[in-house]
């Protein structure tokens, strides 16, 4: 059997590519570790200010992802420099990254998890001395599922495009199903210290509750059958 070099070469050249690019997407140890290892490294944090207000890296700095104009400052950085950049979870980050590699940045390291799996590994944020209060409690929380036999949370951010393309259907489905399905959505940005106890990793997350008692449980964006063939 003859085998094409030319599909050898390329199947080589994509395996290269995919483990190069895993290289630079790191845990949170690995990321500290090579930050600390690489001089003159530039630390950006792609969240909202309002996050990043909430606590950030030690010497990031903050470039709004969703800013107007932030392809065009994102590539007008010295690309000869090396640039760890991180958002809540991954998701933005590795957008940036991937627009800052596509435009000839050679070092562009990413944090793999974001922000919560920092915390989750146990390492330290930068935090203003005001404290910040949860809209909603623990108690609050515990509450809403006791008031209710089948209770949906929906875990959502402003920022979250999937979260934000799925607010009509739950605001339908929420009506629809008044007085037998409690629909609840809870933004993560004005709940840090309850969503970090009740650790949520990704969003958008649902979460159903049945007399008190989570039942079932999704990541991502999911469709109005679905979840009413939960209930």
């Amino acid at each position: 059997m003859k085998i094409n070099l030319w599909v050898v070469a390329i199947l080589s050249l994509m395996m290269s590519s995919c483990k190069a690019q895993e290289e630079k997407n790191l845990s949170a140890g690995k990321f500290q570790q090579t930050l600390l290892a690489v001089p003159g490294a530039i630390l950006l944090d792609v969240r909202t200010p309002e996050e990043f207000s909430g606590g950030y890296l030690e010497g990031a700095k903050n470039m709004d992802y969703h800013a107007r104009g932030f392809d065009k400052e994102l590539l007008s950085l010295d690309k000869s420099k090396s640039y760890f950049v991180y958002c809540l979870s991954g998701g933005r980050s590795s957008a940036a990254a991937g627009l800052m590699r596509d435009n000839g940045f050679k070092n562009v390291y990413e944090l793999d998890g974001g922000i919560l799996a920092w915390k989750k590994a146990g390492y330290p944020l930068v935090t203003g001395s005001e404290p910040v209060v949860d809209k909603i409690s623990m108690a609050d929380y515990q509450s809403f599922l006791q008031k209710d036999s089948v209770v949906l949370i929906d875990f959502y951010a402003p920022w979250c495009v999937p979260c934000m393309e799925m607010e009509p259907m739950l605001a339908s489905l929420k009506n629809e199903y008044k007085g037998r399905v409690a629909v609840y959505r809870l933004n993560i940005d004005e709940n840090k210290k309850l969503t970090d106890t009740l650790g949520v990793m990704e969003i958008p997350l649902f979460k159903l509750y049945r007399n008190g008692q989570e039942v079932w449980k999704h990541i991502g964006k999911v469709d109005k059958a679905t979840l009413i063939s939960k209930f």
